[in-house]
């Protein structure tokens, strides 16, 4: 039968099936632009590509003006505390800017999309701050070792200053995330060098290489950012952090640590005793009263 004659008798014994399939079809485009926008994150495919791929992935102006400056000033009282380099974390836990960033922005939400996650606990959060002149450099490691989870954590690292090379850019090795090492987490001093390693008799664990030395064995990576932009990266991805070798600039980075679907809970005695959780069952979800849910899928 002539394929016209064809269509023409199904749009005679259907013609209200017809009528539903062409208004659908048109309406397409409309349907794939609505979903689109309800996304936070734009270009989101890509950026879920790049973040599988290389562990690592930049986020560009996360933040609106007003949660800008509130963290900005936040920042400013914490630090007067005169803590060492790491010392500044778990501020969400206290009522104020930081929990309410933490609780009530849409941060949890560009986790879960940039994971591709059904949902978002909350860690901790912690202030990187190299003042003008902190030429230390932050050693290479990886995050996660410090931390009773084992499973997807990612870091969203925010700048709240512009962020370069001359005061302290962070650096990558993008797909370090996957190699499957378990690195030796260590101790550091006051500006957050290297003085001795932990769980020395670990055998799960091995000594971190000395990246520095091998820097041409490796892609190594570092991004320029701007206030507002963040860099959502893997718990496992091996990183660093530059100097901040000028005299004027200051640079402050907030970041905010979350589990996402499929971490749990593996409390460990000789690191992070202050993220233990007695209440949680070894093994279990990574998400309870201690580490609250942020974001669920509907």
């Amino acid at each position: 039968m002539d394929i016209q004659i064809l269509l023409a008798e199904l749009h005679h014994q259907l013609p209200e099936f017809t009528f539903f399939l062409i208004f659908t079809a048109s309406q397409i485009p409309e349907i794939l632009e609505e979903v689109e926008d309800q996304m936070t994150t734009p270009n989101l495919k890509e950026i879920q590509e790049t973040y599988a791929r290389d562990g690592v992935v930049l986020l560009k102006n996360i933040l609106t003006e007003d949660w800008l400056e509130r963290l900005r000033a936040a920042v400013d009282e914490e630090v007067k505390k005169g803590e060492r380099y790491f010392a500044y974390k778990n501020m969400r836990e206290q009522p104020g800017t930081f929990q309410d960033y933490c609780l009530t922005s849409d941060i949890g939400r560009r986790v879960a999309e940039v994971a591709g996650s059904s949902w978002t606990s909350l860690m901790f959060d912690q202030l990187f701050v190299k003042e003008p002149g902190t030429k230390t450099q932050t050693g290479w490691h990886t995050d996660q070792p410090y931390w009773p989870v084992v499973g997807p954590i990612m870091t969203m690292w925010i700048a709240l200053d512009p962020v370069d090379p001359d005061n302290g850019a962070l650096e990558f090795i993008p797909g370090s995330h996957a190699w499957g090492a378990k690195y030796r987490p260590f101790k550091t001093d006051q500006l957050g060098a290297f003085l001795h390693y932990l769980e020395e008799d670990n055998p799960e664990y091995s000594d971190m290489p000395d990246f520095e030395a091998e820097r041409d064995q490796h892609r190594v990576i570092h991004f320029d950012m701007e206030p507002g932009d963040a860099l959502a990266f893997d718990g496992m991805i091996v990183h660093s952090a530059m100097g901040n070798r000028t005299s004027t600039r200051r640079r402050r980075g907030y970041a905010i640590r979350f589990a996402c679907e499929g971490a749990t809970y593996q409390p460990r005695d000789t690191v992070t005793e202050w993220l233990h959780d007695p209440g949680m069952a070894d093994g279990s979800a990574f998400r309870g009263e201690k580490f609250p849910l942020v974001y669920e899928a509907a």
